[in-house]
């Protein structure tokens, strides 16, 4: 492995855990606010437990497909293809970690779409339990959806020196 390459691990790995951190941040802001701000629903547009049931399943759903989705967004051959817009990497190892970072926010927005939802849905209809819940999900989902961002710049270096 390259020196760019090494050094980059670290920083992918920080910012993968920070992204998928978010929502347990937030869902303890929003619990505090209700516990101890009596921050009250502005509208209750579901039932409570319609509400919690379909983000249990939206959020379970998430696990299910992570891997999967994990999989075909971040195949080397697939990182390999996509084009990088505005910067010109000086050499195969640079270019390798632009483009498995860039595929890497790809798959964090498709990832935390979920959980933002469900962040909205807490904040319209005050419940701090579901936004710790969900924050707890969304760190599961990081730890489960994880890739090897060292074997994926390998690989997808030496698929780019194919090409």
């Amino acid at each position: 492995m390259s020196v760019a390459s090494h050094q980059a691990v670290p920083r992918l790995n920080l910012l993968w855990f920070t992204v998928l951190a978010a929502p347990i941040m937030i869902g303890i802001a929003i619990a505090l606010m209700i516990w101890f701000g009596q921050y009250q629903a502005p509208m209750d547009l579901l039932p409570e437990e319609t509400l919690r049931m379909g983000a249990l399943g939206a959020m379970a759903l998430m696990l299910v497909v992570a891997r999967p989705l994990r999989n075909l967004l971040l195949a080397p051959t697939a990182i390999a293809k996509r084009p990088l817009q505005g910067s010109t990497p000086a050499n195969a190892d640079e270019e390798a970690v632009i483009k498995v970072q860039t595929s890497m926010f790809l798959l964090l927005g498709l990832l935390d779409a979920v959980a933002m939802i469900v962040i909205a849905f807490c904040l319209m209809q005050a419940d701090a339990h579901l936004a710790i819940l969900n924050g707890i999900f969304s760190l599961v989902l990081a730890v489960i959806a994880k890739p090897d961002f060292a074997a994926l710049i390998e690989q997808t270096r030496k698929q780019l020196q194919r090409s």
